[in-house]
């Protein structure tokens, strides 16, 4: 009789602070509070036949939260994006998955746009609410013509959960530019540092995001390189540390949430998802976007789990171990056959090299073969580890072996002396 009344008393008091403080009677473990984890959606870069199931379903599978929708694009038809976009939240509302949009303003110039589709999209069931507030993001260059208190928010029929883009470095003037109408900022992977200064780029987001009370939205992004014309022919500066190295700190900072750059920018080299499947012919010159990346978002999986988990490190399951490799396929300083571009910016910080991550739940023999170089071998430990080994002109093949049956055998693309055209971007398997 005792213990009943205690315990009625318990949830009475319960209840009465729920009433108080607005808490929920249930816990829900998606609550605001739980980290997040985004991946940016290039919707002008469609999938085979305009269908995103199976894009949605792999998202799913690797933990992803939702798809940031990047509306615009160059010569975007309008027309034709709405009514894919459209088709991207009936086809997500089915699969139980989440959507918001990310306006790319280097090509949406009128803010009406911006208004009337946020208003349309506020209250449908497949968008991502913050705090029950329907999510809202952009991607800039530079900062729009327009005021976006004025002339965007002001008119929304929903007060929005708006997370602006920025490309700049310096977190404390970022994070004051959108102070007075923003609930945090969204910098973009910054393609021209290095990996120690990113680091140090995001460790002082981080702090800023402490002493201003706004939400920092990271960013991490699989490789990046494009090759289009003399303006676009660049790689980056951070080569084998922007995916590994990024996640690994990114995970002791502890964002309030991480948009992964990007799911299918196949143009850029950043994509997680599938590769490239347009023919050649029809890709508007994109020839290096047909390599593999799903090594990468096997990869991402284990990250987005431990961050999802509040944890400030990796600790890989049994069931998750793997080994991975990474690599360019042709030397980073050796230009193409047909030479009609220079090397691209930031090619003599790629190294050549093939990138062995192990994430293992215990210690394992790998070996990895580089084309004529005698196979090498090494013991990796425990967790995530990742090995830079000189490679070779040929196939490549990774070998592990480990307790309790763990094998691994893996034959990647080959590495070639020189290709017709310069190819920096990577093979991740």
């Amino acid at each position: 009789m005792a213990v009943s009344v205690f315990q009625a008393c318990l949830a009475s008091l319960f209840l009465l602070l729920t009433a108080v403080t607005g808490l929920p009677q249930t816990f829900d473990k998606r609550a605001p509070s739980t980290p997040l984890v985004f991946a940016h959606y290039m919707l002008i870069e469609q999938p085979p036949n305009g269908d995103y199931t199976n894009d949605i379903t792999l998202a799913k599978g690797a933990g992803i939260d939702a798809f940031a929708v990047n509306y615009g694009g160059w010569n975007a038809d309008w027309t034709q994006l709405e009514a894919q976009l459209d088709k991207f939240y009936t086809q997500a509302l089915a699969l139980k998955f989440k959507l918001f949009i990310s306006f790319d303003l280097t090509s949406v110039t009128d803010p009406a746009m911006i208004v009337n589709l946020t208003n349309h999209y506020a209250s449908h069931a497949a968008q991502l609410q913050i705090e029950g507030k329907p999510m809202l993001s952009s991607f800039q260059s530079d900062p729009p013509t327009w005021d976006w208190q004025n002339d965007v928010l002001s008119k929304l029929t929903s007060k929005p959960f708006f997370i602006p883009g920025t490309l700049s470095d310096d977190a404390s003037s970022a994070f004051s530019d959108v102070d007075a109408f923003a609930d945090g900022i969204f910098p973009w992977i910054h393609n021209d540092l290095t990996t120690t200064e990113e680091a140090a780029t995001d460790t002082a987001f981080a702090g800023n995001r402490t002493t201003t009370g706004k939400k920092w939205m990271a960013t991490v992004a699989p490789w990046f390189f494009k090759r289009y014309n003399a303006d676009m022919n660049w790689a980056n500066k951070q080569d084998d540390g922007i995916f590994i190295h990024k996640w690994l700190h990114l995970l002791k900072l502890k964002p309030d949430f991480i948009e992964i750059v990007t799911w299918n920018d196949w143009g850029e080299s950043s994509y997680i998802g599938p590769a490239n499947t347009t023919p050649e012919d029809a890709n508007g010159g994109a020839y290096w976007s047909y390599y593999s990346h799903e090594g990468f978002l096997k990869m991402a999986k284990i990250f987005i789990k431990a961050f999802h988990a509040g944890k400030s490190s990796v600790s890989v399951d049994r069931a998750e171990e793997d080994v991975f490799m990474f690599y360019r396929t042709q030397p980073a300083l050796t230009n193409g056959v047909n030479k009609t571009l220079p090397l691209p910016d930031n090619a003599s910080y790629m190294h050549d090299d093939v990138f062995v991550v192990g994430f293992l739940n215990a210690s394992a023999s790998i070996t990895l073969t580089s084309g004529a170089n005698k196979p090498f071998t090494y013991t990796a430990a425990a967790g995530v580890t990742k090995k830079a080994v000189l490679f070779a002109l040929g196939p490549q093949n990774l070998c592990a072996e480990g307790a309790g049956g763990f094998h691994v055998n893996k034959t990647g693309t080959q590495i070639s002396g020189q290709w017709a055209d310069y190819n920096g971007n990577v093979v991740a398997l």
